[in-house]
């Protein structure tokens, strides 16, 4: 009986009685250990899958968040590149639009100086240094021969060049200049750079008062029957200077200016150098026969290379200081 368990089972019909013996028992004891430590293992392999699963999860979500964070960083690049590539059109957009100003202006300027480009100048800077070496040229040979008129407030001419009927002696005579109109005091000014020859009463000449301002290359001018002088022999004075006042001095019917040009003591007429600017400029070659405009003009074009030459060297000197 030691080996044996008894097992009673009791219903309405009585009671019934049953042995188990004890290798069943450890065989039981067994199977509930096993399921037990299965359950165990079971529930130990859940805890580990689940954990796996969660650190899976949370990786997955860190490197979701790396990509969209790179993805918002390159949308962030590609935006200011988009940005600077904008700017960047725009400002050749600009630069370009300023070319082709640069480049419409430096044609006109050199319409208007007659300096023609070559068709395989490309350089602007070249172009715009021949352009300012032309200019210069034809600037410096305006400012220092006679040109515009030589009154402040112009009213008109009386008698121009030429031959006429003189209108005090009424005989035919040649009138070597230009007679300017204008009220005894008004202002006449010097038409180019030059140096006062004369400045007095010139006797029996007919003149009056009278202005013979010696100019660069051979010419003069000269400013008659003035009411006032207000410069000096030896004097320099600047184109578009004050220099003395309309009179009615010497043979005159009343107050006007007489003006003369000269070059070489040949009287030339005037018309054409009150013309004269940066527009016309060789209109002047044409019209006024007897100059040797030629090696005139060469001359000009050496000074104001040489000048340029001497900046230069002058310019280098002091950047090297």
């Amino acid at each position: 009986m030691k080996n044996r368990i008894s097992i009673t089972i009791s219903d309405i019909r009585g009671a019934k009685h049953y042995s188990i013996s004890a290798f069943l028992k450890k065989f039981v004891l067994l199977i509930f250990v096993l399921g037990l430590t299965l359950a165990v293992v079971v529930m130990m392999s859940f805890i580990w899958t689940y954990d796996q699963y969660e650190q899976l999860k949370y990786r997955q979500y860190q490197s979701e968040s790396a990509f969209l964070a790179r993805i918002e960083q390159y949308q962030v690049q590609r935006d200011r590149i988009i940005a600077e590539k904008n700017y960047v059109l725009d400002q050749l957009d600009a630069t370009e639009r300023q070319v082709v100003f640069l480049d419409e202006t430096l044609r006109s300027l050199e319409d208007l100086v007659g300096t023609q480009s070559e068709q395989d100048v490309f350089d602007i800077e070249e172009r715009v240094k021949l352009l300012q070496l032309s200019a210069l040229e034809k600037q410096f040979l305006l400012q220092a021969l006679p040109t515009g008129r030589p009154v402040a407030d112009f009213q008109g001419v009386s008698s121009g060049y030429g031959w006429r009927s003189h209108p005090v002696r009424g005989t035919r005579e040649f009138h070597s200049g230009i007679d300017y109109r204008g009220n005894r005091g008004d202002g006449v000014i010097a038409t180019a750079d030059g140096i006062v020859e004369f400045a007095g009463y010139s006797k029996g000449s007919g003149y009056g008062n009278l202005i013979i301002l010696s100019h660069a290359f051979g010419f003069r001018t000269y400013y008659a029957h003035l009411d006032s002088m207000q410069v000096r022999p030896g004097q320099y004075v600047r184109s578009g200077e004050l220099i003395g006042g309309i009179g009615n001095t010497g043979v005159s019917t009343g107050p006007h200016l007489h003006y003369e040009v000269t070059f070489i003591q040949r009287k030339l007429d005037p018309a054409p150098f009150v013309r004269w600017n940066l527009e016309n400029y060789e209109d002047i070659f044409e019209q006024v026969e007897g100059v040797p405009w030629g090696s005139l003009v060469q001359a000009v074009h050496q000074q104001v290379q040489k000048m340029e030459r001497l900046l230069s060297q002058k310019g280098s000197e002091s950047a090297v200081n």
